[in-house]
């Protein structure tokens, strides 16, 4: 499912109404119809109150009010504008209302705040449609105190659309007031705030409603952004024939490793088998050799002789191009726990300029490569990069702070750039590809930020392009998985406790989850929970 700026579902909406001929009144009511459906099945209690600005997001609201009436609800009106400045289609519901003999109460100045705050606080459920998507500014004055007192209120809060104060296209918090929703009911397609940190905190849980955009409009202004969902990622693993054998489902180098950091590679080698690939060799020092050879049974080990003092160094390079040119290997995972010098800067440089593999480049490999980052143009086969914030920082020059303002942007920026599948990791990790499309994971859990989950991924990710997966395919797969997985963990083990290894424990239930077939729906749903359009 497409993710949206303000912008863009402007004109879907436009062409909507002005090219297809479906009233913008129709689009409204379809929407309040939405978000009744929404409250109804998920909201407890009966009494509400309705807080509406004077735009499109308050006629919304006056909608909301008036089938929440017309369903049995005790609903009082609040309208924070005088009834004259309201236009087009919140105007023709605000009529409707007075058509109806229901009192819309006017609210203008904060001395008038007491009553509608007394509301608020024996309401049942409170809706909140003052601001909507196209707010551009912080919110201050009046309309910072009604969101205050909502908030104050402590009563459950669903927003239509977007919490107001919030802003469309982006994750980050405004400066100003912005309501703290317990459920968000947005219209068509959710927006970059609904799924991207840290606002998405304060969204609650989102639904979509369909409010009749013809699948022609939104694929004709298709945003090349999308929530990674299930049915983009079930098929990824090959069908395994009855006279296959191991080298049919792919080989992997990983090849990291130093004194100190014999974890990481082994994760990766791992959670690489546990994927489904037919086999894993670590290519390692040799002064480590012996704990491998201990940390590992089903993967092999590569000792590289000209290593010395359980680092890779320059002289390691022609060892371990010669491996990985006669070796039978399909893939290589470069960079887990190799270490960050001088030498490793040559070793990465080198190997990725001699060897005619499609490569995972993660942790160390990413810091090695960041004095380096052309290399990434010659590079024979789509290569998958996977830093978190700070490795991002070290290949792009950019401060952390500003890629986590735009992740998005800067993530596909890259990847065009550099003709690189990129996986830039936090808490909303983004997936884009070199033509310029970017899949946002929404699932995971913050108990997974703990050391050596990052080498999970790479070995995910690994076994899959090792299969024969394109890079972008494996990249969105592995993510999936990988955060499927941490939802596992999270629940057997909790946030706390959860470490790396027991990912690779619960990969195998992961992957059975993942690989269940897709139910085809004969017809779009009305409403779609989030829960509903990932599959998981």
């Amino acid at each position: 499912m497409f993710i949206l700026k303000a912008s863009e579902m402007g004109i879907m909406d436009r062409e909507t109404i002005e090219g297809v001929g479906i009233p913008g009144v129709v689009l409204m009511e379809n929407a309040a119809r939405g978000v009744v459906s929404v409250i109804e099945k998920r909201v407890p209690g009966r009494k509400a109150v309705v807080i509406c600005g004077r735009g499109n997001n308050g006629g919304d609201g006056l909608a909301v009010a008036r089938n929440l009436i017309g369903h049995g609800y005790d609903v009082k009106i609040f309208l924070l504008s005088e009834p004259d400045s309201l236009k087009g289609d919140a105007k023709v519901n605000y009529d409707i209302l007075r058509g109806m003999k229901v009192q819309v109460a006017s609210v203008l100045r904060e001395i008038d705040l007491g009553d509608l705050f007394s509301e608020c606080e024996k309401a049942d459920f409170v809706v909140d449609a003052i601001f909507g998507t196209g707010l551009s500014k912080p919110v201050e004055g009046f309309y910072a105190s009604v969101i205050d007192l909502i908030n104050r209120s402590e009563t459950p809060v669903i927003s239509v659309d977007i919490p107001s104060g919030l802003f469309a296209d982006t994750g980050n918090l405004p400066s100003g007031a912005f309501v703290k929703a317990s459920w968000t009911v947005t219209f068509a397609f959710p927006k970059i705030v609904h799924v991207m940190a840290p606002a998405c905190k304060y969204v609650g849980d989102v639904f979509v409603v369909d409010i009749s955009i013809p699948e022609k409009i939104s694929e004709r202004h298709n945003p090349g952004r999308c929530i990674l969902t299930r049915d983009k990622v079930f098929d990824v693993f090959p069908e395994r024939d009855i006279n296959s054998h191991k080298y049919n489902y792919g080989f992997l180098a990983v090849v990291g490793g130093s004194c100190g950091k014999t974890g990481a590679p082994s994760m990766s080698a791992l959670a690489a088998l546990r994927t489904g690939v037919g086999l894993v060799s670590a290519v390692v020092p040799r002064d480590l050799n012996l704990v491998f050879e201990v940390k590992l049974t089903e993967p092999m080990t590569v000792p590289i002789m000209s290593a010395e003092r359980g680092h890779f160094n320059a002289n390691s390079v022609d060892e371990v191009v010669t491996c990985l040119k006669n070796g039978k290997f399909s893939a290589v995972a470069i960079g887990p726990g190799l270490g960050w010098n001088r030498d490793t800067e040559v070793f990465v440089k080198e190997i990725l300029e001699n060897v005619d593999l499609p490569f995972i480049i993660d942790a160390d490999g990413l810091n090695a490569l960041s004095r380096n980052v052309g290399i990434l143009k010659d590079l024979k086969k789509t290569a998958v990069l996977t830093p978190h914030g700070g490795e991002f920082s070290r290949l792009t020059g950019l401060s952390v702070s500003e890629i986590v303002s735009d992740p998005i942007t800067h993530a596909v920026n890259f990847a065009r750039e550099y003709g690189v599948v990129l996986v830039l990791k936090g808490g909303r990790t983004v997936v884009a590809t070199p033509e310029g499309r970017a899949f946002i994971n929404v699932i995971g859990n913050p108990g997974m930020a703990t050391a050596g989950t990052g080498d999970v991924l790479t070995g995910i990710i690994g076994a899959l392009v090792a299969m024969g997966v394109s890079a972008e395919r494996a990249a969105a797969a592995g993510v999936f998985l990988h955060a499927l997985a941490g939802n596992m963990a999270k629940e057997k083990f909790g946030e706390e406790s959860l470490i790396a290894t027991d990912l690779i424990e619960l990969l195998p239930e992961a992957v059975k989850v993942l690989k269940q077939p897709v139910e085809k729906r004969t017809e779009i749903p009305f409403v779609s929970s989030m829960r509903e359009i990932i599959g998981v």
